[in-house]
């Protein structure tokens, strides 16, 4: 833990942009992080698809080079595992017949490590700045958990749904998607939120009052509900259930906390209201479904439930495997991370052409991806770098002040869903998976400041 403490003795000689430049960094990151899982609106397609979030990353550089450039560099969570990992995946770009894809990919990774770094130098040592971002991060998923909802209720009344992509019954039941390609990745997003709010409650977060925190929380969970992803509905109870048992309780309650935790019975009423309303969808869902069997029929489709096609699960089982054997044919010489599918496209006596043939061949399970990409060799850095942003944050956080404290395990436990999640998705660059680490590094940082100075602490826990 020493070690840890004393990465930052030094490091804080303050470095203040103007206000003007401030105004522009808080900005720009919060639309970063309202936009992080735009897939089919405000998108450039320029052989590859650039997502808003990522066309204005290089202003936040800018201005954090600026900041760096007048004081201290400060440490970034896992940076150089990061940098060494993507090293890896420049060096195998030539690996794969169609090197655009996987250069595209290494610049994607790239925008990622920099929209990381530009979080830590402009907001984890100003704390009135950083609870700003906090705020917003949170309100982001409110946000686009409503327009899911709206997504969903406006086709039941007649209306058109905006940006709808898949239907149960054409222009009248929507799956809602948000703003991303399909509801499987917009549940993705929206758990990573429901998982980090609902741990602020739990913990009473001083970020927002817990009303604010209820609301979004159950918002978050009515757009889960409303995408219809299987797998999404599955981990919203996981999420609901899993705090009540009493091992999970323990180790990160009592345990990581170093102290015991107290049992409140209104800290339950979320739990049962989600758990409520989850039902009556549920319950509503299947009389309709019970007094017309063909619609049953269409909702079971790709389950390979009843007889249904299967789509959904081979394709996955399909592509996981693919994965595999994609590595076991190579498994020093990785293909790179945009290289994946130009392998598995070989695997079945095709190639590929363009970004759009692509499409068709992605990997699955992004923790095989990563092995495929980067070989035996090159997976070191990437695992050095899981564990790095688990382990260090979990050390500071015994030590830092109940605020940075509540929301590093807040921050750890969604991130801990987001990555068990993308084991039944792809892929590993999702923006929002990589801005919510950029959050868990700048509040990482900022602990790790206010561990080392005192007067720090005292500020960020009024």
């Amino acid at each position: 833990m020493n070690s840890v403490l004393h990465e930052a003795d030094g490091m804080w000689s303050v470095a203040r942009l103007s206000g003007p430049l401030n105004r522009i960094a808080v900005v720009t990151a919060i639309l970063i992080l309202l936009t992080s899982s735009f897939d089919v609106f405000l998108v450039l397609e320029a052989g590859g698809n650039f997502r808003f979030c990522q066309l204005i990353a290089p202003i936040l550089f800018v201005l954090a080079l600026m900041k760096a450039a007048r004081g201290r560099q400060i440490p970034v969570l896992g940076m150089l595992p990061l940098i060494i990992w993507l090293g890896f995946q420049l060096l195998f770009v030539p690996t794969t017949e169609f090197w655009p894809k996987s250069l595209g990919y290494c610049f994607w990774l790239l925008l990622n490590i920099g929209i990381m770094f530009s979080f830590v130098q402009l907001f984890s040592d100003d704390t009135k700045l950083l609870k700003i971002l906090l705020k917003w991060y949170v309100y982001s998923f409110g946000l686009l958990a409503t327009f899911g909802i709206v997504q969903f209720l406006l086709p039941l009344l007649g209306m058109a749904g905006p940006l709808v992509q898949q239907w149960w019954i054409p222009g009248v039941l929507a799956r809602a998607n948000g703003f991303s390609y399909e509801p499987s990745y917009f549940a993705t997003y929206l758990m990573i939120g429901l998982a980090f709010v609902g741990s602020l409650r739990r913990s009473h977060s001083p970020l927002l009052s817990s009303r604010t925190l209820l609301a979004i929380y159950l918002l978050t969970a009515l757009g889960v509900v409303f995408s219809s992803s299987r797998m999404g509905i599955v981990f919203l109870f996981v999420e609901i259930l899993l705090p009540k048992l009493k091992p999970w309780r323990f180790f990160f309650s009592d345990v990581m906390r170093g102290r015991m935790a107290t049992f409140r019975l209104r800290a339950l009423i979320p739990s049962f209201l989600s758990i409520a309303l989850i039902g009556v969808v549920i319950a509503s869902g299947s009389l309709l479904l019970a007094n017309n069997p063909a619609l049953a029929l269409l909702f079971l489709n790709g389950t390979g439930v009843s007889d249904t096609a299967a789509h959904s699960v081979i394709q996955r089982e399909g592509a996981l495997e693919q994965t595999v054997t994609v590595f076991a044919q190579h498994p020093f010489v990785g293909r790179s991370l945009g290289g994946v599918s130009s392998a598995i496209a070989d695997l079945e006596g095709e190639k590929i052409q363009s970004f759009k043939d692509s499409k068709d061949f992605e990997g699955m399970n992004v923790f095989a991806e990563a092995l495929a990409a980067s070989g035996v060799i090159g997976i070191l850095p990437f695992i050095w770098f899981l564990t790095t942003t688990f382990l260090r944050p979990l050390q500071v956080a015994r030590f830092a002040p109940p605020f940075f404290s509540g929301v590093l395990f807040a921050l750890l436990r969604s991130l801990a869903f987001a990555w068990a999640m993308l084991q039944f998705n792809q892929n590993m660059l999702r923006p929002y998976l990589w801005t919510h680490i950029a959050v868990l590094a700048t509040v990482y940082a900022a602990a790790v400041r206010s561990v080392n100075t005192p007067a720090s602490a005292a500020n960020s826990s009024s």
